[in-house]
């Protein structure tokens, strides 16, 4: 009983460390998460929607070659659901400095 009580405990501080991952790499490092997979992409190479388990992620962003300022401009971040965390568009705010 104790084997299971630990794997399960394991379980979810792995899980909890794959969600905290993705969130501070699309939120805050303004890149693409690592552990979700794109369910409805773009042709712009990475904009769209990431699912991981229990989570999904939208993200809008720039990640054409020719682009000057690549990366997430825009994300979402959803657990069950609902929403927790929106990172607004990054360009909007280099245009009015």
């Amino acid at each position: 009983m104790k084997k299971i009580v630990w794997a399960l405990i394991v379980l979810l501080i792995v899980y909890a460390g794959m969600m905290t991952i993705d969130y501070l790499k699309t939120m805050h490092n303004f890149k693409k998460p690592i552990f979700a997979v794109c369910l409805h992409g773009y042709d712009d190479g990475g904009s769209g929607t990431y699912a991981g388990i229990g989570y999904t992620i939208d993200i809008k962003g720039n990640f054409m070659p020719e682009d000057e300022l690549s990366g997430v401009t825009e994300a979402s971040f959803y657990i069950l659901g609902s929403k927790v965390g929106f990172q607004p568009s990054v360009i909007k705010k280099l245009r009015y400095i």
